[in-house]
Order: C-alpha cells, then sequence, then structure tokens
C-alpha cells in the first residue's frame, strides 16, 4: 500500500507519515518547496519526499502520476485564521485550488485511489450555546477565509464522488495539539513559555491571552489515527468530525502547563493576545466516526501537554547546542 500525503512535512502530517509506516505502508510526503523537513526527524530516510506547490497543477499531476498511490491524504493547507484575513487570495488559491489540482489528478490516476481531504471545525464559524454540541449536519458559516477556503475544499470533495464516483471522504477535526506543534498555536505556546522557564532562558513569568476561551483539544496522535481509519472504512461521500468531545478553557490548559513547571510562574495577561470576536466555547459530537469505523481516543490530555512541554525542552536545549558549535 503506497500512501501520498500533502503537508506530509507538517506538524500532523509527520505524525500521520509515522502511522502509516507503522502500518507497514509505504509514504510520499508533500512539502512546500522551502518547507524544512525537521519534523519527520528519524524517519526521513523511510519516506519519500517530494517538494511542490499544489498551486501547480502540472507539478501536482505529474507527482501523482509517478507515485501511483492507493490512498491520499490532503492535509496541506495555509491554516492560519488571522492571516488569511490578510491574504485572502493566497489562502483560497492554496487551500481550494490546490485541493481542486490534487483531485483531478487523482481523477486522471483512476485505480483504487481513495482520498480523505481535511477540512476544519472552523467551518461553523460563530457558534451559539443552543448548537452544542456541533454534528456534521450542522450548517456551515466560515468567517474567516481560512474557514471558507476549507467549507470550498469539502464541497470540491463532495462534488467529485457525486459527479465522477471517486471515494472521497471529508473530515472536519477540532483543535489538536502535541509534540513537534508550531509555537503559533496557543498550547504549544504555553509550552514553548514554560520550557524556557525552566531552561532559564526567560524570567519565570507566562504570557497570555483571553483564558476564558473553551474549545475541543485531542492529540495529534489520536487524530491521525482517525484520519487513518477514516479512509480506510470510512464511507465515500461522507464527512466525519474527530475531536475530544468535551470543551476545554484555556485557562485549564495553562493550568496543566504551570504545574509541570519546576518554580513559581506569573502569570501575564497581553492585551494584544486577545481577540475579543472569539466564540466562547466550541466542541462537538464524535459518535459519528466512533460507530463508524471504531475510533477511540488514547491519550489523556495532561499526557499530550506533559509531552508537548518535553518536544519543547529538547527542542530548545538541541538548538542552543548547535548555535554553541557554530560560534565555537
Amino acid at each position: 500500500m503506497r500512501a501520498l500525503i500533502t503537508g506530509g512535512a507538517g506538524f500532523a502530517g509527520s505524525h500521520l507519515a509515522e502511522h502509516l509506516l507503522e502500518q507497514g505502508q509505504e509514504v510520499v510526503a508533500l512539502a512546500a518547496v522551502t518547507e524544512p523537513l525537521d519534523n519527520l526527524g528519524p524517519i526521513l530516510p523511510q519516506v519519500q519526499v517530494e517538494r511542490l506547490d499544489l498551486r501547480d497543477a502540472l507539478r501536482v499531476s505529474e507527482i501523482v502520476r509517478e507515485a501511483k498511490p492507493q490512498r491520499v491524504y490532503h492535509l496541506a493547507a495555509l491554516s492560519s485564521p488571522a492571516e488569511s484575513l490578510e491574504n485572502p487570495l493566497l489562502t483560497y488559491e492554496v487551500n481550494f485550488t490546490g485541493t481542486l489540482n490534487l483531485l483531478l489528478a487523482c481523477r486522471m490516476l483512476g485505480a483504487d485511489c481513495r482520498i480523505l481531504i481535511v477540512s476544519s471545525s472552523e467551518v461553523y464559524g460563530v457558534v451559539r450555546p443552543e448548537h452544542l454540541p456541533l454534528r456534521e449536519d450542522m450548517a456551515l458559516r466560515p468567517a474567516t477565509p481560512y474557514a471558507g477556503s476549507k467549507a470550498a475544499a469539502e464541497l470540491l470533495g463532495l462534488q467529485f464522488f457525486e459527479s465522477y464516483g471517486m471515494p472521497v471522504v471529508r473530515t472536519r477535526p477540532f483543535n489538536h495539539t502535541g509534540p513537534r506543534q508550531s509555537a503559533a498555536f496557543v498550547c504549544s505556546d504555553f509550552a514553548r513559555q514554560i520550557a524556557e522557564i525552566d531552561l532559564g532562558l526567560r524570567p519565570p513569568k507566562i504570557h497570555v491571552g483571553n483564558l476564558q476561551v473553551s474549545r475541543d483539544f485531542s492529540d495529534v496522535r489520536d487524530i491521525v489515527r482517525g484520519y487513518h481509519l477514516l479512509l480506510e472504512k470510512g464511507d465515500p461521500g461522507e464527512v466525519y468530525q474527530l475531536g475530544s468531545g468535551r470543551p476545554v478553557s484555556i485557562e485549564e490548559i495553562l493550568r496543566i502547563l504551570i504545574g509541570l513547571a519546576s518554580q513559581c510562574v506569573q502569570v501575564v495577561v497581553e492585551e494584544s493576545r486577545v481577540r475579543h470576536s472569539e466564540t466562547p466555547t466550541l466542541w462537538g459530537d464524535t459518535s459519528k466516526a466512533e460507530h463508524a469505523v471504531g475510533w477511540k481516543r488514547h491519550y489523556r490530555l495532561d499526557t499530550t501537554l506533559r509531552d508537548l512541554k518535553e518536544y519543547w525542552q529538547e527542542r530548545l536545549r538541541s538548538e542552543a547546542a548547535s548555535r554553541r558549535e557554530r560560534s565555537g
């Protein structure tokens, strides 16, 4: 079995590559032209890496034709809602047109090529409390170009299933975190700050934004197992949510991470980090995926956050050692 992963060198993509290798599959990881491959780490020799821009239809077609994958996991996207507001055209070019290019290439390939399109819970937009927990039949009301482009990509997948009978499965993951996540996301940002404090790289103060927001947080390793199960066993044309099935406040995330610190930590709220238009609480019902493919969560949140903090400690130590070597 040969699997192709777009965004294969990214946060979730690298974890998915590890999981598929453990299942005995061959992995072709697609990465952006200048994207670092650090996330692939020790598995890099076992993975075929191809560089491309998803907006380049000819290059996408060429890679799919040469790789001849039986499974395609489409994770690649510009994933920052805030940045998408600044550059909506680029966001739609990558997230929507890139998906179209991939689907067209897979259609030309034919054969037994199942495709998973990874969307986002952001497609639901601003949600009223009475609509929680979210379910797959909830109306989509995307509030950013990122969310709009993911909703549009989902519809492309559904249309290719309806029009051409292509076995496309769609999934909407909620927030997920864990080792290798960018510090641009809240859990990883807090974990990095705590690691820096423990290593003596910053004063014992952690800078935060709005702590009262609650989200549905899962471990990335649980989420990628869900991707695999959904592509293997999910019904083409269907969409499935993946998440923890419960809301957790940012304040609780912070409390757990501060509890992992080696010293007392002062919390400093920065107004620049507060987004006042955020939906206060967002979480989803994951029973459809659980019943359809037998997906279950393995990781407790405190375990996930501990692993994330340890990841940052090791990375920061490694970066400091590299700097010493270069200067010496």
